[in-house]
């Protein structure tokens, strides 16, 4: 499992890997529920390969849309990941609005570039993002949500 202590820090999120038997996980915190999302998809992309290797030089708009937010969460980063797989793009930057009208929605975009194992050393493969103890709270001081990654 890739660097299960490593924690990164942003201005307003952040995210730690844990040490999960069999999968990878980590904890992602934002100071609002857009920031929460993009980190959460930095933690996962960070994950896969080295982000600061990761040019914005494609851009995907992504949506998805679900009653609860952790299902939204789920969604969106079950999202950026089928891009992945079928398009071959890491991505490295996000931009994202959470609205509630029926449901709730993320519409935001992923920037990044196509896959290159010669500039982006692959650090872990992620096959599915999974239901199992996905938790999106409210704290103090913001948003804190729980992923585990299948890999």
């Amino acid at each position: 499992m890739y660097a299960a202590s490593v924690k990164r820090g942003l201005k307003d999120m952040s995210y730690e890997y844990l040490d999960v038997k069999g999968d990878m996980g980590f904890v992602a915190r934002g100071r609002s529920i857009e920031d929460l999302f993009k980190a959460a998809a930095l933690a996962m992309y960070n994950a896969m390969v080295d982000i600061s290797k990761v040019k914005r030089s494609v851009s995907k708009e992504v949506e998805v849309s679900a009653s609860d937010l952790d299902i939204l969460l789920h969604h969106w980063l079950q999202e950026l990941l089928f891009i992945t797989d079928t398009e071959g793009i890491v991505f490295s930057s996000f931009d994202v609005e959470i609205c509630k009208d029926d449901e709730f929605r993320a519409k935001g975009r992923a920037y990044g570039e196509k896959l290159n194992p010669e500039l982006h050393e692959i650090r872990t493969a992620i096959k599915a993002v999974t239901y199992h103890n996905l938790e999106l709270r409210t704290e103090d001081d913001g948003w804190r949500a729980t992923v585990i990654l299948d890999v």
